[in-house]
């Protein structure tokens, strides 16, 4: 049976109902996560959140992946435990120091000689296609804008 565990210090009441809990204790959620995704917005209250202490609370095979941003993590920390929890996993494709630029590393990274680690750039979505494809639509709908045609994908508000 899978559960889902929220945690949401500004949930509304219809974010509430996707979830079966929605709780304001980290502790329990880093105790009880199997699986545990990371998508918040960096301020004060969260740089940092994740260190020694929580990655500590976590199950020993827990996977942790971090989609927010880098700064989330103390990455020393992660590197540590990764180092000496093979069983533990971590994703991440945020990180205090972007370590890719153009499709190549700019500098060393050392989670990438570990087993149990797997990072990507935080914009692996931007690929040749996507760029291609996307420069092809705005073109297209520029040339329905001057037919006086539907335009495709347009957002209203």
């Amino acid at each position: 049976m899978t559960h889902n565990i929220a945690m949401s210090y500004h949930a509304s009441d219809e974010e509430k109902s996707v979830f079966n809990n929605i709780l304001n204790d980290i502790d329990f959620v880093l105790k009880n996560s199997v699986i545990l995704l990371i998508s918040i917005p960096l301020n004060k209250e969260t740089q940092g959140l994740i260190g020694k202490r929580e990655l500590e609370l976590m199950k020993s095979d827990a996977i942790l992946i971090n989609v927010a941003r880098g700064d989330i993590i103390i990455e020393k920390d992660l590197y540590e435990h990764l180092s000496t929890h093979p069983e533990f996993s971590a994703g991440i494709d945020a990180w205090w120091i972007e370590p890719f630029k153009y499709g190549k590393f700019e500098i060393h990274y050392p989670f990438f000689e570990l087993p149990n680690f797997l990072g990507s750039p935080h914009n692996s979505s931007v690929v040749p296609n996507s760029l291609v494809d996307g420069a092809k639509q705005a073109a297209t709908n520029v040339k329905r804008y001057i037919n006086n045609e539907t335009i495709k994908g347009l957002i209203k508000n």
